[in-house]
């Protein structure tokens, strides 16, 4: 979050009761936010420099570090199951250290393209696009301005920007047109995404690439798909002619890219079973090699499932709440898929991408590179499905 904020000045509180608001009602939040929000400020400078504030639970507590009006560290402290220990869960340099590196694979040739499967940025509040939103100007900055022109194949392929991204739930918030999306990476227009259609696909080199929207946000059950632009039947209908047709012309490799987790055994946990899609992606699995790319929930899982491979990466910079005390794991059925990642350890505050290698007729590669500010050996590399 950006809190340029000076002592003194008028709406102190208006973000927090923006973003409180998000998850009960307006008034509500307003009483939290005027009883339970501490702001501390630089006595030189008056701007803000800590946020003392509450977090997920009754129990919990949240500081935020603030420089320059980013916050660039979060920690909680869990008043009842965990008293006195501050957990860090945030450091802004995770994000910073992901798409500097992201940046140098695609500058060197390393990789084609960027895959993200949303939630790239905040809200919409503080300005919509790339010249007026401190966020999309960020993600401009630190990687689409820094990635180099698309090169002659991907031109004849159609793709006009190194970049290419699913809507998450923030990127509507307080932006329901995606002014933002549309500003930062205009070239989807293209694939015709507008305000009121937030699906399209793309072919490169033999591979398909198939990007559908789980919808905004619902408190009450954080992992429903409730996409509206199409709904979800419509968009199962059209991934169904998509996938046949990518069938029909000996496209054997899928990546379907979309941000509520399938599978996910922390944290917000998966897409409810009425409108969770893996039936009908498994069902293609027989005979083309797919892949789905998920986010949402802040930390990494890996499924293999049917045949489908699933990657949660939600480490891509935002908060790691999943490693708090009572996220760590949500309740899920016995015979649930292992989460071939973590393998039943507590997740831990990680920053991380995936490298993917594609050729034809081979099985394709996935690199997990990783950043634990924490550790000892805080760089490291690992080979998934192995």
């Amino acid at each position: 979050m950006y809190l340029p904020l000076k002592e003194g000045q008028p709406d102190l509180n208006k973000f927090f009761v923006e973003m409180f608001g998000l998850v009960m009602p307006e008034k509500v939040a307003e009483a939290i936010v005027a009883r339970d929000v501490k702001m501390i400020f630089d006595p030189v400078t008056k701007e803000l420099i800590k946020v003392i504030m509450p977090f997920a639970s009754k129990t919990e507590v949240m500081t935020l570090t603030v420089d320059k009006g980013w916050v660039t560290e979060a920690s909680v402290e869990d008043l009842k199951l965990l008293p006195g220990v501050h957990r860090t869960m945030f450091r802004l340099q995770g994000g910073e250290w992901v798409t500097r590196e992201i940046v140098k694979d695609v500058q060197s040739g390393r990789a084609k393209f960027v895959v993200n499967s949303g939630d790239a940025v905040w809200w919409g509040n503080q300005g919509l696009t790339v010249s007026d939103s401190p966020y999309w100007k960020r993600v401009n900055d630190t990687m689409l301005k820094k990635l180099p022109a698309p090169d002659d194949e991907m031109r004849a392929a159609g793709l006009d920007g190194r970049f290419f991204m699913s809507v998450g739930n923030h990127e509507v918030w307080a932006d329901p047109k995606i002014e933002g999306v549309l500003s930062a990476v205009p070239y989807l227009k293209k694939f015709g995404v507008t305000p009121d259609k937030l699906i399209y696909k793309f072919d490169f080199k033999g591979t398909r690439f198939i990007y559908l929207w789980s919808g905004k946000y619902d408190y009450r059950s954080p992992s429903l798909w409730d996409a509206d632009r199409p709904k979800y039947a419509e968009q199962i209908t059209q991934l169904q002619k998509w996938m046949d047709d990518a069938r029909a012309n000996g496209i054997r490799k899928v990546f379907i890219v979309f941000h509520y987790p399938v599978f996910a055994r922390s944290g917000l946990g998966p897409i409810p079973a009425p409108d969770n899609p893996h039936k009908v992606i498994a069902s293609y699995a027989k005979d083309t090699e797919v892949v789905v790319l998920n986010g949402h929930v802040h930390t990494t899982e890996i499924y293999e499932v049917d045949g489908v491979k699933y990657l949660m990466l939600g480490g891509g910079g935002a908060e790691q709440d999943p490693i708090l005390p009572g996220r760590t794991s949500i309740k899920v059925p016995a015979d649930y898929p292992p989460d071939l990642y973590w393998k039943g350890q507590a997740p831990k505050e990680e920053y991380n991408y995936v490298l993917v290698d594609v050729q034809p007729d081979q099985k394709t590669k996935f690199t997990l590179n990783r950043f634990r500010p924490w550790s000892a050996e805080p760089f490291g590399a690992e080979e998934l499905f192995k």
